[in-house]
């Protein structure tokens, strides 16, 4: 299972993201009658095709669904009980199945048509480099000694390995811990330990700043390395790592399992200074606006921070910097200390390599496979432009749009007049209106930008992955070196937008990936808008509502860190997020209870999510009978052959986004790791706190479904 992977800080990006696996998309609703009209009109094909793509819908959510449970019971039963039947994740090939990974293997089958087609007229120069790049991956069908020798070349760039040489033979006294990760990451911008990131700054998003803290840890969380209960994947990961060192370095067996033990506990004492994300805690609380002297005083003779930083970034730096995650340096050195130089040279020219090593499958479609992977990791966004290019529906991207207004206006007459929202001050909710109106849409197709300026010099060839590797990232590192005296641009999660949308928070904007605008899996010209409210608007409601989560209510409207609610209302808020806090943590999943967590910006935003999609959906219904055709349309508003509402197919919907399969391998991992809650407690969770679905499916008070204490913010 591959883990996600970004260039720079891994912690620091998901903070200013508040990066959801889900998509985030803005709705505004302005109730303009013919905008109204082309949301059930799209232009697509109408009479038989049409009645043919509602039958084909209809039993396709009736397969998912298990119709003798009690939908007052467990509606995740009621609306998903068949789904791990037809889609099982049995095999540690495919861990999970639900409609993400749908979606992702839909891109992947046009980034891989694309990837293995000869040029064509729609081609750029750089789409001709990012296809060798793609190309001089497939052409690695072994590791074999040239294979070898490159990684040793590269740990030769910098020094020389422990594990390579006799004991003998290694000058411990000659080996600089710091000096060495500093230059890698000058040359390759590879953070190892500790380096330094330069990115917006989060109180003044119109400048870049300095950032110095932690690597990216593989296990991602400090849960991961700790807890008895994800030990299986620590072991796995050290088998993983043995391998690794054996066929890419070419030491023995034995060899390599001592060698991976003792990388993996270095690694995991490392953990120890990383942030338990449950804490809740804002950037504020974690970076530390400073400056070289400062940090400098503070660590003391053990961490030389100027000589860090000027290695690093080539130069000396005067301004301010932050100090991101001070507990981790303090924790850093205390390892430092107490480890022999040899394992931490081992760990740091390990950390090196991997991030050249290229494992082939045994077949060409194997390799195609993790081809893909990588090329998407080097070049998200041209992948994501050239697939847009070819792909491009103006119907989907219309269909969005017009979504986005209607949840943007929904949002803002509830934010004006909805009495359930009194607890917040009136200057708050201006405030907010503020931010909201402030608020973007974009789709992450890159059309607007210069993708030729990434390329700058580059020379990507056929043959020879590693070497195109190299050059890539010698490339990006002086480019992201560069924005330090250049004016800011949009922050990048490498391939993670391919496939998730997110609230960009220190942007102000929501991004939707190209993923998205696939057709048939949300939405279609032929669905009724129930379809595409309970899913593409309860999404895109989702990350609107992370705008004013527990997290983006402390950005503004012009994305900077501005902490603009009073204190009456934070304290209002407080309360209301501990209601969350206290219903998710008695949720158990396969036998394993929910951690309760302070941080609640996930389940605060499927449940205002799915109750803002409703009420923009309920909002356009009022619309649309104004006029004779919106009456016509909404006759179109049911299935064939599914005997529930348009209200009941609403809510089917969106519970059917969450349908989903994970092998009993990873099920502890989706708890330790991701900052959602399991799929069928995004159903269950959400919609047992909304009166109105209780209402739909005729709940009595005091069911599962329909709970006498409810949790409700937005």
């Amino acid at each position: 299972m591959e883990t996600l992977r970004f260039r720079g800080n891994h912690h620091l990006r998901l903070l200013f993201y508040g990066l959801l696996i889900l998509l985030r998309l803005h709705c505004g609703c302005r109730a303009a009658v013919g905008r109204a009209d082309l949301i059930g009109g799209s232009k697509l094909a109408a009479g038989y095709i049409d009645e043919v793509m509602q039958q084909a819908k209809a039993a396709e959510i009736a397969s998912f669904m298990n119709e003798n449970v009690d939908p007052c019971q467990n509606f995740y039963e009621f609306a998903c009980g068949n789904w791990a039947r037809i889609n099982p994740a049995t095999t540690l090939n495919k861990v999970s199945t639900g409609l993400f990974e749908r979606l992702t293997d839909g891109l992947n089958r046009k980034v891989k048509q694309t990837l293995n087609s000869e040029s064509d007229d729609l081609d750029t120069e750089e789409d001709v480099q990012v296809r060798n790049f793609y190309r001089s991956c497939i052409e690695v069908r072994s590791v074999d000694s040239n294979y070898r020798q490159k990684m040793k070349d590269l740990i030769a760039e910098f020094g020389t390995m422990p594990a390579l040489v006799p004991v003998a033979d290694w000058q411990e006294t000659e080996f600089d811990w710091l000096e060495t990760v500093a230059r890698i990451a000058y040359r390759y911008g590879i953070v190892i330990i500790l380096g330094v990131e330069v990115t917006k700054d989060f109180a003044n998003n119109e400048v870049n700043m300095a950032y110095i803290g932690q690597q990216e840890f593989p296990l991602e969380t400090r849960s991961m390395y700790l807890d008895n209960s994800t030990a299986i994947y620590r072991h796995n990961y050290q088998t993983n790592i043995a391998n690794k060192v054996k066929n890419f370095l070419g030491l023995t067996r034995l060899k390599s399992h001592l060698l991976a033990s003792e990388l993996l506990d270095f690694e995991v004492e490392l953990a120890r200074g990383l942030i338990n994300m449950a804490d809740g805690l804002d950037l504020p609380d974690i970076a530390q606006l400073s400056t070289i002297a400062e940090m400098q005083q503070s660590y003391g003779p053990d961490l030389n921070v100027e000589r860090l930083v000027n290695i690093s970034l080539g130069e000396q730096i005067k301004d301010n910097v932050y100090n991101f995650n001070p507990q981790y340096q303090e924790n850093m050195l205390s390892v430092i200390k107490r480890t022999s130089k040899r394992i931490v040279a081992n760990y740091i020219f390990f950390r090196l390599i991997d991030e050249f090593i290229m494992e082939p499958g045994k077949t060409l479609a194997k390799r195609q496979e993790k081809c893909i992977t990588l090329t998407k990791q080097n070049f998200a966004k041209n992948l994501d432009n050239m697939i847009f290019r070819r792909y491009n529906n103006n119907d989907t991207a219309s269909d969005i749009e017009l979504i986005w207004d209607q949840l943007k206006s929904t949002f803002e007459q509830t934010l004006q007049s909805d009495e359930s929202l009194k607890w917040i001050s009136r200057q708050t909710r201006e405030f907010a209106i503020e931010k909201l109106s402030a608020m973007t849409l974009e789709v992450n197709s890159h059309a607007k930008e210069n993708l030729t300026e990434d390329f700058a010099g580059l020379r990507l060839q056929s043959e020879d992955y590693v070497e195109n590797l190299r050059q890539t990232r010698m490339l990006a590192a002086m480019q992201a070196r560069e924005q330090l005296h250049k004016p800011v641009k949009p922050l990048e999660a490498g391939d993670l937008l391919s496939y998730t949308p997110a609230n960009i928070l220190v942007e102000n904007m929501i991004k939707v990936p190209v993923s998205l605008l696939q057709p048939y899996y949300l939405w279609a010209a032929s669905y009724p808008n129930a379809i595409k409210f309970g899913t593409l608007a309860s999404l895109i409601g989702h990350e609107l509502i992370h705008g004013f989560d527990d997290t983006g209510r402390k950005f503004d409207a012009r994305g900077n860190i501005n902490d603009w609610w009073d204190e009456q209302s934070t304290s209002n808020f407080v309360t209301r997020q501990r209601c969350f806090s206290e219903q998710y943590s008695q949720y158990v999943y396969h036998g394993i209870r929910l951690p309760k967590s302070k941080s609640q910006s996930e389940n605060i935003a499927d449940n205002g999510g799915v109750r803002l999609a409703y009420a923009a959906y309920r909002n356009l219904q009022s619309t649309l009978e104004l006029t004779v055709e919106g009456r016509r349309q909404l006759l179109k508003e049911k299935l064939p052959t599914l005997n529930y509402t348009n209200m009941q197919l609403f809510f089917i919907s969106y519970a059917q986004i969450w349908c989903n399969d994970a092998h009993t391998r990873v099920r502890s991992l989706q708890i330790s790791v991701d900052q959602h809650v399991p799929g069928e407690l995004r159903v269950i969770g959400p919609l047992s706190n909304f009166d109105d679905f209780a209402k739909e499916f005729q709940c009595d008070a005091g069911t599962p479904m329909n709970p006498l204490k409810k949790c409700k913010i937005y």
